[in-house]
């Protein structure tokens, strides 16, 4: 009987794997390509309660997770996009520049993928929701099996550092917490550019203080206007005085690309 349910769960696997492979012909990019045909990636997938895709390269105890940020939420500033895959995928931009011995890379859920379940609420006013974060938690734990590691260190990059914050608080298994350009207070970020609050969404701000246990480190742009080291901050001031946390001013840089990943590059990670 065992045997059997294991044999069930692998043919339900392919089947899905299948499926979301049929299912990115449309959302397919340069990140899907390139990943999809580099071997040291291996695929990694969840069907619910959102589908969710990412890659994992290498084994180790620890595993260095990058969360994808919030990609294409809208296509104009009232218009849900219909498709939330990043153009320009920081989060992978940044994985790729780390040598940890496994590195996983993680989409957002509906990024590179899409299903029945995908609607817009799920990347915009709910981009942080129990469903989100389910289907992220899902993913992550994939992750963490196929790579064979016991710990895990976030790296967020914009919303995903916000996803990666509320996940590291109900996780035991998180050796560090990394934020990129960090959206960790969403609401302090809403009325800073006036856009619809994020109601159907959790805020990092609020479990501040089961975080403060945990080491952290938040890199910000000095010259981020889409998520300015104000909003970090806004996050930082309500953790525990004895927080063991740092927030690092990258001078000149602004949200995401190309130069984030060459400051990566060059930076020692923690």
């Amino acid at each position: 009987m065992k045997q059997s349910a294991q044999y069930l769960n692998f043919v339900r696997l392919v089947l899905l794997a299948l499926i979301v492979v049929g299912q990115l012909g449309c959302k397919a990019n340069k990140t899907f390509e390139t990943l999809q045909s580099d071997p040291a990636w291996r695929q990694v997938i969840v069907d619910a309660p959102l589908p969710a895709v990412g890659w994992v390269r290498g084994q180790a105890d620890t595993v260095h997770i990058y969360i994808e940020g919030d990609g294409v939420a809208y296509a104009s500033r009232h218009r849900p996009s219909l498709d939330p895959t990043p153009r320009t995928p920081t989060g992978l931009l940044l994985a790729r520049e780390d040598n940890a011995l496994a590195v996983a890379y993680l989409g957002r859920p509906c990024q590179y993928v899409t299903g029945e379940a995908c609607l817009p609420v799920h990347w915009t006013t709910g981009r942080f929701s129990e469903a989100v974060l389910e289907a992220q938690k899902r993913l992550v734990d994939e992750a963490k099996g196929l790579a064979g590691a016991k710990r895990v260190v976030f790296f967020g990059y914009s919303g995903g550092g916000a996803v990666a914050a509320l996940l590291a608080a109900r996780r035991t298994d998180v050796d560090l917490l990394v934020t990129i350009c960090g959206n960790l207070d969403h609401a302090a970020w809403t009325r800073l550019h006036g856009v619809t609050p994020l109601a159907e969404s959790l805020n990092p701000i609020s479990v501040a203080d089961r975080l403060s246990n945990i080491r952290q480190v938040h890199y910000v742009g000095s010259a981020d206007t889409v998520v300015p080291p104000s909003v970090v901050q806004s996050f930082v001031d309500q953790l525990r005085p004895d927080a063991p946390v740092s927030v690092v001013i990258v001078e000149g840089l602004g949200h995401g690309g190309e130069d984030w990943a060459k400051t990566w590059r060059e930076r020692s990670l923690p």
